[in-house]
C-alpha cells in the first residue's frame, strides 16, 4: 500500500457534513512537526470522533503502530466496522444478486416504501433500497452488513437531487419519476447539473458502481479497533500517543438533526421526535472536560470551527488544561457542502498540543 490514500480508497466513503477529506494533507503535515514520518510505525493514534471516516481511513494506510477509532453514531459505525477495522471482506457482483433479490409478498411493502415514498424516494428506488436491507439482514459477517449497510447509504444520496436532500425536498423529484406531476414544475437547475437525469439510470448501475468503490476502501494496512462511546469516556479509558480530534461545532447544524431520514433508513425505524444531540454541539463548554481527560495523552490535533470561538480563544482554552504544551494554531477558509453553502466566513481551526516524551521525538 503506497504511503497516502488515494481518491479511489476514499470513494468508500460516502459524503459527509463536516468531513475533513479535502484537509488531510494539512492535518498530518502539522503532526509530522511534532512525530516524524518515519516513527509513526512505533505511535498508536486516537481518532475520537471518527464522523466519516476520511482521516482514520488515511491513518490506516500510514502504517501506525495501533489505531482507535471512535464514534457513538450508529452511522459512523458502518464506516469503522466496514472499512477501517475490516482488512480484507469485499462484496462479489454475484452477492449483490441476493442484495436485488425481489421481496417476498409477505415483505410487501417495505419499510422504505411505507415510509418515505414517494416523500423522498421514486417507488423504484424506495423498492431497491427495501431489497437490499432485506437481503443484507441475512449477512452473517458483521463486516458483511456493515459494508451492505454502508452500501445502502451510499445508494440513499445517489436516490435524491443532491446528497443534501434526504428528506421532503426531494419530493417533487420523487413524484415526477412515479409521473404524479409534470417534469416542466421542476428547478430547471436539476437538470443542467445532471443531477435529475441521473435519478433516471438503471438502480443496477448505481449498485454496481458503489460496489466496486466500497471494494477499493478495503485494504491491509494498520490494525484498527473500532470504539462506540462517548468522546470524553473514549479518551480517558484509552492509551495513545497522538489524539485527532475533531468534535460537532456549537452553532451548526446538528448531525441527528440533518441525518434522521438517513439514520431511520439505515435502522428501520423511525427516529424519535426528540433526539439526543451531542453535547459539544450545544456550547464549547464541553471542549473543557475533553481536555481535561485527555490531558494524559502527548499529542493532540484538534479541529474546530469560527462559529463561537476565535483561534485566540480556543488556544487559550487548551492553554488552561495543559499549560507547559507546545501549542501551534492555524486558520484557514474553508466552506463545507461548497455547493450550497452561501457562508462566506467559514474558518477551520487547527491547533496541535504536543508534550515532549521519549520515544516520540528524535
Amino acid at each position: 500500500m503506497r504511503t497516502t490514500v488515494l481518491s479511489k480508497q476514499m470513494s468508500a466513503l460516502p459524503p459527509y457534513l463536516g468531513g475533513k477529506r479535502r484537509l488531510i494533507p494539512w492535518i498530518f503535515k502539522t503532526l509530522e512537526k511534532a512525530a516524524p514520518r518515519n516513527n509513526w510505525q512505533n505511535l498508536t493514534f486516537l481518532d475520537a470522533f471518527t464522523g466519516g471516516g476520511s482521516v482514520s481511513l488515511y491513518a490506516k494506510a500510514q502504517g501506525f503502530k495501533q489505531i482507535y477509532s471512535n464514534d457513538w453514531s450508529d452511522r459512523s459505525q458502518l464506516i469503522i466496522q466496514g472499512l477501517l477495522v475490516n482488512q480484507s471482506t469485499t462484496f462479489s457482483k454475484e452477492e449483490m444478486l441476493i442484495l436485488t433479490a425481489p421481496l417476498t409478498p409477505e415483505a410487501c411493502p417495505g419499510f422504505v416504501q411505507a415510509h418515505f415514498s414517494p416523500s423522498v424516494f421514486a417507488a423504484r428506488h424506495a423498492d431497491a433500497l427495501d431489497r437490499m436491507l432485506t437481503g443484507i439482514a441475512g449477512f452473517q459477517s458483521p463486516s458483511k452488513q456493515a459494508l451492505g449497510k454502508l452500501l445502502v447509504w451510499h445508494l440513499i444520496q445517489d436516490f435524491v437531487c443532491m446528497a443534501t436532500s434526504i428528506g421532503t425536498s426531494n419530493r417533487p423529484y420523487a413524484e415526477t419519476l412515479d409521473g404524479l406531476r409534470h417534469w416542466q414544475v421542476l428547478n430547471p437547475k436539476r437538470f443542467l447539473d445532471g443531477s435529475f437525469p441521473n435519478l433516471l439510470k438503471p438502480t443496477w448501475h448505481s449498485i454496481d458502481k458503489r460496489r466496486q468503490a466500497i471494494n477499493k476502501g478495503v485494504f491491509t494496512g494498520s490494525p484498527v479497533q473500532g470504539f462506540q462511546m462517548e468522546a470524553i469516556a473514549f479518551v480517558s479509558q484509552v492509551q495513545g500517543d497522538i489524539l485527532y480530534a475533531d468534535p460537532p461545532y456549537p452553532g451548526c447544524v446538528s448531525y441527528e438533526a440533518s441525518n434522521r431520514t438517513l439514520d431511520s433508513i439505515l435502522t428501520c425505524s423511525l427516529a424519535e421526535s426528540k433526539l439526543i444531540t451531542s453535547p459539544f454541539t450545544q456550547d464549547a463548554s464541553a471542549l473543557d472536560l475533553l481536555f481535561e481527560q485527555a490531558r494524559h495523552i502527548p499529542i493532540w490535533i484538534l479541529f474546530y470551527g469560527n462559529h463561537q470561538l476565535s483561534l485566540d480563544e480556543l488556544v487559550k482554552q487548551v492553554k488552561r488544561h495543559c499549560p507547559n504544551r507546545q501549542i501551534q494554531a492555524e486558520a484557514r477558509a474553508y466552506k463545507h457542502l461548497s455547493h450550497v453553502s452561501k457562508n462566506q466566513d467559514n474558518q477551520e481551526f487547527l491547533v496541535m498540543g504536543p508534550t515532549v516524551r521519549k520515544g516520540i521525538f528524535p
